[in-house]
């Protein structure tokens, strides 16, 4: 579906709705807070055709192992996919962070996770200090995983300096650079998302709740 539909069914169940996916997530430990935020930065809502949105997690990091292999499932184009496709935004000063030295850091959470294609993109997402780190993983747990992983290398440096927020937006391909976005870079070759449903929001918040150097997952919800 649509970024609005997969938003639902990261959310909500279809036959509860209510938000009972995130309740029942967020019940597994006592320190999470989750949202997908249906404003931007100015307070503006998020396009409905934009291909993309952000899920915000803050928690600690023994719980993000706890409830992010439930969450990257319905983050993902199909039911069972063949890999999981999961991308976290950094701030543009952690880069080094997750690279290492030498590209260390990056070569090590690859391969203790297992992930097939790890990769900090060169360019910003537009109008923002936010950098996409991908990750493609045969497993649920090597996803959450290196998620994880990436979350503790940025700890000790997300707070350094203030980031501006990437907020989901719509432009033509291949005119902001090799960013990673779901614009320029979808999951599947060519892969654009259809026409919206009607939207639905829970347990969303504004730009100004965000936490320099949270967890962040831009979700194609085409996916």
């Amino acid at each position: 579906g649509h970024p609005e539909q997969r938003a639902k069914a990261v959310v909500s169940t279809q036959s509860t709705g209510g938000g009972q996916n995130i309740k029942a997530v967020k019940s597994m430990v006592r320190d999470c807070k989750i949202s997908i935020y249906a404003q931007g930065s100015n307070n503006a809502d998020v396009p409905k055709m934009a291909p993309d949105r952000v899920m915000s997690i803050q928690s600690s990091f023994e719980s993000l192992k706890v409830i992010l292999p439930h969450l990257v499932p319905n983050m993902q184009l199909g039911a069972e996919p063949e890999e999981y496709d999961v991308r976290i935004l950094i701030p543009a000063h952690t880069r080094m962070s997750v690279n290492g030295k030498h590209g260390s850091t990056l070569v090590r959470i690859k391969t203790e996770s297992n992930s097939s294609y790890f990769s900090i993109f060169p360019d910003p997402l537009p109008n923002s200090d936010e950098y996409i780190v991908k990750i493609i993983n045969p497993t649920i747990e090597g996803a959450a995983k290196a998620l994880v992983d990436i979350a503790k290398a940025i700890s000790s440096t997300k707070g350094c300096q203030s980031v501006a927020f990437y907020d989901p937006q719509i432009w033509t391909p291949g005119t902001k650079g090799d960013n990673g976005s779901f614009t320029d870079n979808p999951p599947l070759p060519g892969e654009r998302p259809p026409p919206p449903g009607e939207e639905e929001t829970s347990e969303s918040g504004t730009k100004e709740e965000r936490v320099d150097g949270e967890v962040k997952q831009e979700m194609n919800e085409a996916r």
